[in-house]
């Protein structure tokens, strides 16, 4: 009885340690990874360029230093003094802690150096297992002009300005032509020598006219900044148009043939009538004519106020304006009336009115001495 419970002991002891395990292997296999971890990619943004300087043994001025990393290469440095300065900035990451070569036309140099971002290093010399030749290109030296002047003289025929007067060195270079005068004295100024290439110096200087050589053909060589006045003589020269003989100069006394004037003079001073013009009279005013007024009597009426006599003037009889009248005989008449004044119309007038007035006066006053009475 007891060892089937010490056995059933076992048993359940042997079974929850193999749960257990079982257990264990299962939240193993569930935290474990599925797939292989991918590499982080390299930063796309650009790191800090790394400067490097210092001395180039035995490199001559002028030639270019490079850096290469890679399958990168950093702009080229220019050689100066002996030293040089140089900027190496790869596009991204991926090339840190890379190692850096220097190549100078193409050789590369003893040292290198572990690509580290923003360092700079300024004692950086470098050496190189052998010194490229140089290869430069010679740089053509200006080559100063000559000047020629002077005269031409063709056999048998006169100096035209269309003739054309060049000069050549060798067989490559030719000037522009020259300028002839029109004058007839044969003399050409303005033929300019001036090549690019000094291997032209010291050359004979030929000159040709209407593509003739000169007699002689040569005259000097060739000096770079020299003025020359020279005398050509050409044979059997094409002419450009009809030649024309040389004429021989024969003096011929001058004539003089009196002109006969053309100009007959006109006189300018002629009298001009004068013209008059008509002026149109003007018309005088006439003074209106004054119709006299027949004078009316007004009666006074008398009043209660007493009034003390008063000398009457005597009677005067008005005189009133009639117009003169003329008959004639013979049973025609013809009668002419003045006009009055305004003076004299008003002064009728104080004439006809004065006597009623007076007899006015003369009643009242008699009227009065009656009522005292």
């Amino acid at each position: 009885m007891k060892t089937r419970r010490i056995l059933t002991g076992i048993m359940a002891a042997l079974l929850l340690a193999l749960g257990a395990a079982a257990l264990t292997a299962d939240t193993a296999q569930a935290q474990a990874p599925t797939s292989t971890p991918t590499p982080r990619p390299a930063l796309s943004v650009p790191p800090i360029p790394m400067t490097l300087s210092g001395q180039a043994a035995s490199a001559p001025d002028g030639f270019s230093l490079v850096a290469r990393i890679g399958s990168y290469e950093s702009q080229a440095a220019v050689i100066e003094n002996g030293r040089y300065l140089i900027k190496i900035a790869p596009p991204n990451s991926a090339f840190i802690n890379e190692e850096v070569s220097l190549f100078l036309e193409g050789v590369e140099a003893n040292e290198r150096i572990r690509h580290q971002p923003g360092t700079a290093h300024f004692q950086f010399n470098l050496t190189f297992p052998q010194i490229p030749e140089a290869t430069l290109t010679p740089t053509p030296v200006p080559v100063l002009p000559a000047i020629y002047a002077g005269n031409i003289v063709v056999a048998g025929f006169a100096v035209t300005p269309d003739m054309t007067l060049v000069a050549r060195l060798g067989a490559t270079y030719q000037t522009a032509p020259a300028a002839i005068l029109a004058d007839g004295s044969g003399n050409f100024i303005g033929l300019v020598i001036a090549p690019t290439d000094e291997s032209v110096i010291g050359l004979p200087v030929e000159f040709f006219l209407n593509g003739v050589p000169s007699t002689p053909p040569a005259h000097g060589v060739f000096e770079p900044g020299s003025t020359h006045n020279l005398s050509l003589v050409f044979q059997n020269v094409p002419p450009t148009t009809t030649p024309t003989p040389i004429p021989t100069a024969t003096p011929a006394p001058p004539t003089s043939t009196p002109l006969p004037p053309t100009a007959t003079p006109i006189p300018t001073d002629t009298p001009v009538p004068p013209t008059s013009t008509p002026v149109p009279p003007t018309a005088t005013p006439v003074p209106p004519t004054a119709t006299p007024v027949p004078p009316t009597a007004t009666p006074v009426p008398p009043t209660a106020t007493p009034v003390p006599p008063t000398a009457v003037p005597p009677t005067q009889t008005p005189v009133v304006a009639s117009t003169p009248e003329t008959e004639d005989e013979g049973g025609g008449a013809c009668s002419a009336s003045r006009a009055l004044t305004p003076g004299e119309s008003a002064g009728n007038l104080l004439m006809l009115i004065a006597p009623l007035v007076m007899l006015g006066g003369a009643k009242y006053a008699h009227s009065r001495r009656r009522s005292r009475r």
